[in-house]
């Protein structure tokens, strides 16, 4: 078993935004998302903002899943929050340990830098749910809201 966290670099661009339309068209989540957005994530990463990370999750190389995160700062942390905005892995490769390995890179490469991790769970999605709060993360008991505005 070989499990690997890495970057995605240019050329699997269409293997990144295969998987994150499969991750928007499950159950995981309340809605779809345009594919230009997808694209102009994939843009951003590649163009080294430093507000984007797609990573791309290997089991024996096979690509099996992804994660993305972005990345704010926040004054009731006290410091840099690094935002899971997606992780997915796709069905025959769930249970090999794939996500514990995501969360030992996950915690290995800000833990010095970080001041709070944070996400984003359907409350519906109780697998997720239990698996984060294996990794410590707990419920905030805010309500989000939001103003999306159409960029062209």
């Amino acid at each position: 078993m070989n499990i690997q966290v890495k970057d995605f670099i240019k050329k699997e661009k269409n293997d990144f935004c295969s998987m994150v339309t499969e991750f928007y068209n499950s159950d995981a989540v309340s809605h779809n998302i345009p594919k230009k957005n997808i694209m102009q994530t994939f843009d951003m990463h590649i163009s080294k903002s430093p507000f984007v990370r797609c990573l791309v999750l290997e089991y024996d190389n096979k690509k099996a899943g992804f994660a993305l995160l972005s990345f704010t700062h926040s004054t009731e942390a006290g410091g840099l929050v690094v935002l899971l905005e997606d992780l997915f892995v796709k069905l025959e490769f769930r249970g090999k340990g794939i996500v514990s390995k995501f969360f030992e890179f996950l915690f290995n490469a800000y833990d010095k830098k970080a001041a709070r991790y944070r996400l984003e769970v359907t409350a519906t999605n109780k697998k997720a749910i239990e698996i984060y709060s294996h990794y410590g993360f707990e419920t905030l008991e805010y309500s989000n809201m939001v103003k999306d505005m159409m960029i062209s």
